[in-house]
């Protein structure tokens, strides 16, 4: 798995139920896109907000949604058992890869930590993303990485969703150097093109789900050492990831740039998060005008 893989977010009705033919036709779109990945129970997606049957329920209706491109199921929890349980659902409806962000609420040392991934990984076979995200949970070292990544060998990658080119950097030396068949993506959609020069393998970027043409112009561009055009598009997608900071969170920002840009998906989130306003929208709005056109 390499390239433009797309954190979906999850539409929602008015009264908070899932919205499927929503998620039919958006998965729908991305794969006739072209993106290479498509990753269900993500952060974008608002995970947290789900219970475990909800997202066993998304997970496969994923499964059978999505057929041209790798397919992703996310199943972290702050409870191991629980993480155990939904990996191993994950792995029973035919997904991929389980994506698998460390225990949050609960600060955990490194050795807690390698003992969380190392049971989920010794009580299953399907390949296993790391998830790092610092920035909401308990942060992934790159000495704890490596060990993870050479005693465990189903553990097959990170997304990195770090703001840090210096870290990405000593993972994909440190890590991928020693095993060369882990993966190494970013989770940031400024970070994308860095990270493949560094000799990482693609993105996971909520931005592709209501932009994704612009994520894949530069894997292809760089992929054919169109390295001008490879330059411009990046620069493209650094600035469209002000999204990000233009919203109070991941969701809100993505739904109204989907929702702006014509999506069916509404621009509903489920509680505790909420929807910006009006104002913020018109902040989106002139951003993608002056990004997309």
């Amino acid at each position: 798995m390499r390239g433009v893989i797309v954190p979906l977010v999850t539409p929602f009705n008015e009264d908070y139920s899932i919205d499927v033919p929503a998620l039919d036709e958006h998965v729908g779109f991305l794969q006739k896109a072209g993106v290479h990945g498509i990753f269900i129970n993500a952060t974008t997606g608002e995970f947290t907000s789900l219970s475990i049957e909800e997202r066993k329920i998304l997970a496969e209706k994923g499964r059978e949604l999505v057929t041209s491109a790798f397919y992703l199921v996310g199943t972290a929890s702050s409870n191991t058992f629980e993480v155990i349980e939904l990996t191993k659902h994950a792995q029973d409806i035919g997904a991929d890869y389980a994506v698998i962000a460390p225990p949050y609420y609960c600060p955990l040392n490194e050795e807690a930590l390698f003992r969380h991934y190392s049971m989920i990984a010794e009580k299953t076979d399907i390949p296993i993303i790391l998830y790092n995200i610092p920035s909401c949970t308990n942060p992934l070292s790159v000495p704890l990485i490596k060990r993870l990544a050479t005693e465990h060998s189903n553990i097959a990658g990170i997304k990195e969703t770090i703001d840090s080119v210096n870290h990405v950097r000593d993972v994909i030396i440190e890590v991928k150097g020693e095993r060369e068949d882990f993966r190494v993506f970013t989770g940031l959609d400024q970070h994308f093109l860095n990270t493949l020069i560094l000799g990482g393998d693609g993105g996971i970027m909520a931005c592709a789900n209501f932009a994704p043409e612009v994520h894949l112009a530069v894997w292809k561009a760089f992929q054919e050492k169109r390295y001008e055009d490879a330059f411009e598009y990046a620069r493209k997608l650094a600035k469209l990831s002000k999204v990000y900071s233009l919203a109070s969170s991941f969701g809100s920002a993505i739904k109204l740039a989907m929702s702006l840009r014509g999506f069916s998906i509404k621009p509903v989130l489920r509680p505790p998060y909420v929807m910006d306003g009006e104002e913020t929208k018109e902040e989106i709005r002139k951003l993608l005008g002056e990004v997309l056109g």
